[in-house]
């Protein structure tokens, strides 16, 4: 696997939470910023591949659903 793809949303109670299916399963982390997101969707990955590392994913794709009111 070469990527893997997270849908991002925001969070009710604030931050963002991503998730990602996969044929064995799914990941879902959540992060306060962006930037925090980003780190625990790595933890993340790195968690779920460690014992496969070699179908560890060597680029992350994040899909961003978010709206806003423009009035």
């Amino acid at each position: 696997m070469n990527e893997l793809t997270f849908q991002v949303e925001p969070d009710e109670d604030g931050g963002y939470v991503a998730s990602s299916k996969l044929a064995t399963g799914s990941i879902i982390t959540q992060g306060d910023t962006m930037d925090e997101l980003k780190e625990m969707i790595k933890d993340a990955i790195e968690g779920y591949f460690f014992d496969k590392p070699d179908e560890m994913p060597r680029l992350v794709r994040l899909q961003i659903n978010e709206t806003f009111a423009l009035a």
